[in-house]
């Protein structure tokens, strides 16, 4: 299937997503010269349960949205995840722990002060998404940095009755492995989405 991205370009300013829209020009402003993919608007901030946090900005985000429609490994393992738990995208949204692109020359985990410069943002997304239930963490980076959102914030996530589940990440070397070891992270990351789901709430498509 090939996205017309310039189709979803025209759609960034609709109800459902503008003020994540505006969160990222924003973000971009706040430091000159740097690109925040925009948040694909098949999500919705008014129905978005479930919020899928990776590390930062993938390979495939050169569409100029972080997206599962992207051309790349973690976004098509999102789909499938989303196809197999039955789960209607706009229940769910996606973000970055750090949310501009980052140098493709740096190490892949994310500095302390990259880590600290993703709190502000990510507690102003959650504002916007205000009825969220639970936070899907991709990879031991993203678990990191919500363990440091918490103490930061003093516990913010818990106080509001957000569960954090942890899942492996989507791509890279966490897939790395045999064909059977994907299917059964594959699996686990499924079952991970169908908990969350029900915690929520949300019909199976």
């Amino acid at each position: 299937m090939t996205i017309d991205w310039d189709e979803k370009k025209a759609l960034l300013q609709e109800p459902n997503i503008a003020k994540v829209t505006q969160l990222c020009d924003e973000l971009m402003e706040k430091k000159p010269g740097s690109t925040v993919p925009y948040i694909d608007p098949v999500h919705d901030e008014d129905e978005c349960r479930i919020v899928t946090l990776q590390v930062s900005p993938g390979k495939g985000t050169e569409s100029g949205f972080v997206s599962h429609n992207n051309d790349d490994e973690g976004a098509r393992r999102a789909t499938q995840i989303y196809e197999i738990a039955e789960l209607d995208p706009r229940y769910v949204m996606p973000w970055n722990a750090y949310p501009w692109v980052r140098d493709p020359g740096l190490p892949s985990a994310l500095s302390v002060q990259e880590k600290t410069d993703g709190l502000r943002p990510f507690r102003q997304f959650l504002k916007i998404n205000s009825r969220v239930s639970a936070i899907i963490a991709h990879g031991t980076d993203a678990s990191a940095f919500l363990t440091l959102f918490e103490k930061t914030y003093h516990s913010s996530l818990r106080n509001s009755g957000i569960k954090v589940y942890k899942a492996s990440a989507l791509g890279g070397r966490a897939f790395a492995v045999s064909e059977t070891k994907q299917e059964e992270l594959l699996t686990k990351s499924v079952e991970t989405y169908k908990d969350a789901m029900q915690r929520a709430g949300i019909q199976h498509l």
